[in-house]
């Protein structure tokens, strides 16, 4: 588990109870309305009400443009190619695009690019292939904000471009037809974090002349989807998009719908954004991981039930292949990282392998983030040359880092929580020389992972009654996140497996006990004894039990009760000096031989748990966590110490028996963090 630092709302209490006076809604519910600064009844109503900011789709730049080329398209028998993406997003995307053409009488194909060969976007081998195939109007959606060489090739081969995206703009764009991204410095229409399927939903509202709320009516599941598959702020238009589009359920369910909720064990009659982004998202995006991403669309525009089950049956087992391979994948990587005490000291890890599956870097990535909190890269290596997929934490940008890095690589793109490149293995040392460069330069940007928290609660408020009105709340999303509470002071009383890789636990707090959900933690590695006292951060929901329906208790963060301010202050210090090399003179971090020999002694009397910290705290003299930690670092640097890990998934800390005396000037971190009078 690893350390981050709290953000505590601090909720008007006497606000909270005017809410639940004006806006019938339970306490909680007003305590997160509070927390999140919603000030009057007013402005809270028109966020529980989801209204849609702007409901005419020719407000977005360029629309009238791409609206009158697709028509006349239409009108004169031409070939049009929805030309999309991959992903969740992407594939919604080339659905809806494809169906409002279909309707119009459109004569219209699809076609998505292969993450094996081409990667993503458009490409001049795709529309080599659309031009034999008799197309001369290409629709890109989710796609071709960047494709400037591309657009001018289908151009000169005759082939027109109507590009409609929502990542990032770059300086110039690309000389289409038109080019609709609510992301143009020009564009007006008011709301810019629409998913790549937002913007098709509000094209497709253009051309069947037709307001975005009815748009909704037609196409508000598949939209959804999207828009929650690719992490969109859920606030503004894609809540509303998101919410009308799941309350069309089940009756909007396509027979590849319904077949993938089968093969996901998902109840259609309450699918959900949750459903959708653990379970249905997964499959879908496993097809193209896999290599065989037309699985994916072809499930999702087919109307005939056996083929669909057929098509989902497949992709169920891509998606054990994918699994398969992810687990393969994160093994090779960490057993890498754990060989070597370089990627624990760097600010961005880097690591580069043969052999891995392409469609799963991605994900390793995350897995790397979710573990170490910080940035990683993971390349794949072919020869002489590789690609790498990498994801960051919040407050860092990875697009911006990596177009520092642009002249290393043959083609790059992304955003700031993920990019993608392709680069010359000769390379690949050089970049992480750069990104190390890079981040001392701008140690600034980085700090600590936070928690958002809405409220401290007791024990006592948490009932049946309180978390069904959370519900209220929905759609959860990135912007509008499932609702947290920190309960303090709870003893840990028991600890009992969950499946194979989680934790049950008891909590008691007063004369209440209840149990909690820890989700990728065993008890073996849970970091706190029985008895000891903790503050635990929680979501809520319910679940239907065999006899009733109970109250469902996940946690989130837990740490020590004792963590102090300097405790986390100090953790931080130690992940910026981990950036920019260097240690300023008043830092928590400073130390002197006797806090380094007090460290060692505890490393030689007993086995330390490395659980980046978590339960480390006070442990070694009352020394603030970041400086223990760093000193833990030194005694590998001068392999005094090393980590292991048990059978069981823990790493531990543990001596290195040397008869060598060791000068702790010889370990760079220790000559960083010394006191000056050394």
């Amino acid at each position: 588990m690893n350390i981050k630092r709290w953000r505590i709302g601090n909720p008007d209490r006497e606000l909270a109870k005017r809410f639940e006076k004006e806006l019938g809604v339970t306490h909680l519910a007003a305590l997160v309305l509070s927390a999140r600064g919603y000030t009057n009844a007013e402005d809270a109503r028109r966020f529980l009400d989801g209204d849609l900011v702007s409901n005419d789709p020719f407000t977005l730049k360029d629309m009238d443009k791409a609206a009158a080329r697709i028509h006349a398209a239409v009108d004169g028998g031409e070939r049009i190619a929805v030309f999309g993406d991959y992903d969740v997003d992407g594939l919604t995307a080339t659905t809806v695009m494809y169906r409002c053409l279909r309707g119009l009488g459109a004569d219209v194909v699809c076609s998505l690019p292969s993450r094996d060969t081409t990667g993503y976007g458009l490409s001049n081998e795709a529309i080599d292939s659309l031009a034999e195939n008799g197309v001369s109007l290409i629709i890109t959606v989710d796609n071709g904000i960047s494709a400037f060489d591309e657009v001018e090739y289908a151009s000169s081969i005759g082939i027109d471009t109507v590009v409609t995206d929502h990542h990032v703009v770059q300086e110039r764009l690309p000389a289409a037809v038109a080019v609709v991204n609510p992301h143009r410095p020009d564009d007006e229409s008011g709301f810019t974090d629409l998913a790549g399927v937002g913007v098709a939903l509000k094209t497709a509202a253009a051309l069947e002349g037709t307001t975005v709320q009815e748009a909704v009516e037609s196409y508000g599941l598949l939209a959804a989807m999207g828009t929650v598959s690719d992490i969109m702020p859920m606030c503004s238009e894609n809540r509303y998009i998101v919410r009308e589009g799941l309350s069309q359920v089940p009756e909007a369910l396509t027979p590849g719908l319904q077949a993938l909720c089968d093969v996901a064990g998902v109840d259609q009659d309450s699918l959900n954004e949750m459903n959708i982004a653990f379970n249905l998202a997964p499959r879908l995006n496993a097809a193209g991981r896999m290599g065989l991403e037309n699985l994916a669309l072809e499930l999702l525009l087919t109307e005939d039930e056996e083929d669909a089950v057929r098509l989902a049956e497949q992709i169920e087992d891509l998606n054990r292949q994918r699994q398969k391979a992810e687990q393969e994948t994160t093994e090779k990587i960490s057993n890498i990282l754990l060989s070597s005490v370089d990627y624990d000291s760097d600010p961005v890890i880097v690591v580069a392998a043969e052999d891995l599956h392409p469609g799963v870097m991605g994900i390793a990535s995350s897995r790397l983030v979710d573990k170490y909190d910080k940035p990683a890269i993971v390349i794949s290596v072919d020869g002489d040359t590789a690609k790498g997929s990498g994801r960051s934490v919040d407050g860092f940008s990875l697009y911006k880092m990596l177009s520092e890095c642009s002249d290393l690589m043959e083609k790059f793109g992304g955003h700031d929580m993920a990019a993608g490149f392709s680069i010359r293995t000769e390379n690949i040392p050089m970049l992480r020389e750069r990104v190390k460069q890079y981040c001392r330069e701008h140690s600034d940007e980085y700090s600590l992972p936070a928690v958002d928290i809405d409220a401290e609660i007791c024990s006592k408020d948490v009932s049946e009654e309180e978390v069904r009105g959370l519900d209220i709340l929905k759609p959860f999303g990135n912007g509008n996140s499932q609702p947290c509470f920190v309960v303090r002071g709870c003893t840990v009383e028991g600890l009992y497996p969950l499946g194979e890789r989680h934790t049950r636990i008891s909590f008691r707090t007063g004369e209440k006990q209840f149990y909690a959900a820890l989700f990728g933690t065993k008890p073996c590695q849970f970091p706190f004894k029985t008895g000891e006292k903790v503050d635990v951060v929680v979501s809520l929901s319910l679940y239907n039990g065999q006899i009733r329906t109970m109250v469902s208790v996940k946690v989130i963060d837990i740490r020590r009760s004792c963590l102090t301010n300097d405790d986390i202050s100090s953790f931080e210090e130690l992940r910026r000096m981990n950036f920019s090399g260097t240690c300023g003179p008043d830092s928590l971090l400073r130390c002197d031989r006797n806090d380094a020999a007090a460290v060692y002694r505890c490393i030689k009397s007993r086995e330390v748990m490395l659980s980046h910290g978590a339960g480390l705290s006070g442990k070694i003299a009352g020394m603030p966590l970041g400086k223990m930690m760093a000193l833990l670092r030194v005694f590998a640097e001068l392999g005094l110490a090393k980590i292991e890990k048990t059978d069981d998934d823990r790493e531990l800390v543990v001596p290195i028996p040397t008869e060598e005396k060791k000068d702790l000037m010889d370990s760079p971190t220790y000559r960083t963090i010394c006191r000056s009078d050394q």
